[in-house]
């Protein structure tokens, strides 16, 4: 717990009371409420002004400060205030006729709010109307949601649904609830390790994203916290694989995990089509704060180790701690918003602090006297953005300085921005999904479907009684179980479990949509390039398999089990903006693609290679120069589609 001298306290205070006011004389009030207007870009550079309920930085979230204002201070008034601004937010366009359903950025945010005012005031019609928001809202929340983070997704929604939950015991939320789990499920990704989401069109990001906003760690919280009330293992279970997913991109000479997004900035690179992490390592490795790198991500790390005991979490807490503390002794930047400045550090050294008794009083008061000497100076809390003097929003702007500074004289007080859901007090646990064993293997079978298929054929039941806790354990239970097999033609299994393998390998390394749309793009700029080639240039050059591309040879054993068509001679995986596309394909292209490695060789010596085979068997010249262009057609349409790429 934080202990400031009273110099210091009093200091804070005023520095509360001065933001009180800034924000009460910049406030909008009607017949209908009180408002803000919140300033958007309309260009570089350029902002304009619009009302706006969500928590980030809207309504929703000044409102929220002063119900912190409240629970410190006891006024009513601050409390009636922040019922106003809740008042006008609900009879407002964005909440009637809602587009943005998320936590932080939409409606699940305007029910949170008003679920905190129940809290406070006790008045039940607050939680009637968290619970009409909800019906009306039903359908986009759990089904229209795009992404699965924590910020301005589904699973953020799904901590906000819980919580009413609580409250109400409705078995109408309780199916709402249930559906969400099961798109969690249906959603998770496997990775090089643990699991993943948001791996489509709606991040630009090199792989899906890390930290506590919209990454691997929000999803997390949000898991291991409903986890946590229902008693699941199963979702605990899925949050540590997304705390595993977030792991490889650690880095241990920044004490820090690497912020994943991609910028124009960064995707005009001249080489961003290789999707090389070092090439963009640079600017990742920097970002720290509430919403990306070590601060965040060390509240998700610290719940975990509340929750599980594993002292694996608790070390990187300490990392965590370790990077928030360099940063802070840095102070190099003028940027201390919630969201990511300075401030969004404070949540993190607060919970440290009560967890392990630590004293950060001198760095949480020095965040705070930065703060106060750059407010002075530029009348705004983060420098880098011209709108800061007029944003007053909680997670962009002065309220949420504000609440920080609330949160430091009162710890106590329930953080919007780490929320925690109250003990479940029910007399018995309902089942809200399935348990660790069975989402295990729901995962794990649908990437060895045939596999599983043939060995419960082999020996019924098989999949009923072995125990596996990732993927790779399950890989090894089933290539040990194929090993034993004494039948020539159960052994045949094993072809089909390599193949299976190699493609299940293949997703592993798959790193979403803005990976394979940037390969196509530059796909499609060199092949228009090269359609200009005559034969003899475009064979001069060197060629090699697309690193996107894995090719599997298919074997006489696999055929048969398969029941193949005899023109069926290889299989590519393709990696794609969707997914993985398998591929079968016939001799030709098979003959080019064969001799190809991730080591580039001349088109000139790919031609001779294939060439080599049917000069052996005593081919005519005139039937040798035909394949020699049906080879050439071949390859150009192999470079039309990515699957050849041409070192320039």
């Amino acid at each position: 717990m934080p202990s400031f001298d009273p110099k210091q306290t009093e200091k804070i205070r005023e520095q509360v009371h001065r933001l009180n006011n800034d924000l009460l004389s910049a406030a909008i009030r009607d017949d209908t409420g009180l408002y803000w207007p919140s300033p958007y870009y309309t260009s570089a550079g350029q902002f304009s002004f619009k009302e706006t309920i969500d928590i980030f930085n809207g309504s929703s979230g000044i409102a929220l400060y002063f119900m912190a204002l409240f629970e410190y201070s006891g006024r009513k008034e601050d409390l009636k205030t922040a019922e106003d601004i809740i008042r006008k937010a609900l009879k407002s366009e964005e909440v009637l006729k809602a587009r943005s359903f998320g936590f932080y950025t939409g409606i699940s945010g305007v029910m949170y709010a008003c679920i905190r005012l129940y809290e406070l005031s006790g008045k039940k019609s607050y939680l009637n109307t968290a619970f009409r928001l909800i019906r009306i809202n039903e359908e986009n929340i759990i089904n229209n949601t795009v992404k699965a983070d924590f910020l301005s997704g589904y699973s953020g929604s799904l901590f906000v649904i819980t919580l009413l939950y609580h409250h109400l015991q409705s078995d109408v939320i309780l199916t709402m609830i249930r559906q969400m789990i099961t798109r969690v499920i249906t959603e998770a990704r496997i990775s090089e390790t643990g699991l993943k989401w948001d791996y489509d069109r709606s991040k630009s990001a090199f792989d899906s994203l890390t930290g506590f906003s919209h990454g691997a760690s929000g999803i997390a919280y949000s898991l291991m916290q409903v986890g946590n009330y229902f008693k699941n293992e199963g979702l605990i279970h899925l949050a540590e694989q997304a705390l595993l997913y977030e792991m490889q991109y650690f880095h241990e000479e920044s004490d820090n995990w690497l912020d994943l997004r991609l910028g124009s900035y960064r995707l005009s690179l001249p080489d961003a089509h290789r999707w090389d992490l070092n090439l963009f390592l640079p600017e990742m490795r920097k970002v720290n704060s509430w919403a990306h790198g070590a601060a965040g991500i060390g509240l998700a790390r610290l719940y975990a180790w509340q929750i599980t005991g594993n002292p694996m979490y608790l070390d990187q807490c300490k990392t965590a701690l370790n990077r928030c503390l360099s940063d802070i002794e840095k102070m190099d930047r003028t940027d201390f918003s919630l969201c990511s400045g300075y401030a969004g550090m404070i949540p993190f050294l607060l919970k440290f602090q009560e967890l392990r008794g630590y004293d950060f009083n001198e760095q949480l008061y020095a965040v705070a006297r930065q703060a106060k000497h750059l407010y002075e100076q530029k009348n705004s809390y983060n420098s880098y953005v011209s709108s800061g003097p007029f944003d007053y929003g909680l997670l962009s702007g002065k309220a949420g300085i504000g609440y920080m500074l609330l949160q430091l004289l009162n710890p106590e007080m329930t953080s919007a921005v780490y929320p925690d859901l109250p003990l479940n007090t029910a007399g018995t646990m309902v089942d809200i999904g399935p348990d660790k064993k069975r989402i295990r293997q729901g995962i794990f079978f649908q990437y060895y479907p045939k596999t599983i298929q043939l060995l419960d054929w082999s020996e019924p039941d098989f999949t009923a009684h072995f125990y596996a806790e990732d993927l790779c354990e399950f890989e090894d239970v089933l290539n040990q179980k194929i090993n034993t097999l004494q039948d020539a033609k159960d052994r045949n299994i094993m072809e089909v479990f390599n193949f299976e393998h190699q493609r299940t390998n293949c997703w592993k390394a798959h790193k979403g949509y803005l990976c394979y749309a940037k390969k196509n793009e530059f796909i499609r700029n060199q092949y228009e390039q090269l359609s200009l080639f005559s034969d003899e240039e475009l064979l001069d050059l060197k060629m090699k398999l697309a690193d996107h591309v894995t090719f599997h040879l298919i074997t006489p054993g696999w055929r048969a089990i398969m029941e193949l068509k005899e023109s069926d001679q290889a299989v590519l995986f393709l990696a794609e903006e969707s997914g993985l596309n398998t591929i079968y394909i016939g001799q030709l292209p098979k003959l080019v693609i064969s001799p190809l490695g991730r080591e580039a060789i001349k088109g000139n010596k790919l031609i001779r290679v294939i060439l080599n085979g049917f000069i052996e068997n005593d081919q005519r010249t005139s039937a040798l120069d035909a394949l020699k262009q049906r080879l050439i057609s071949q390859i150009r349409s192999l470079i039309r589609v990515g699957i050849i790429s041409i070192k320039v």
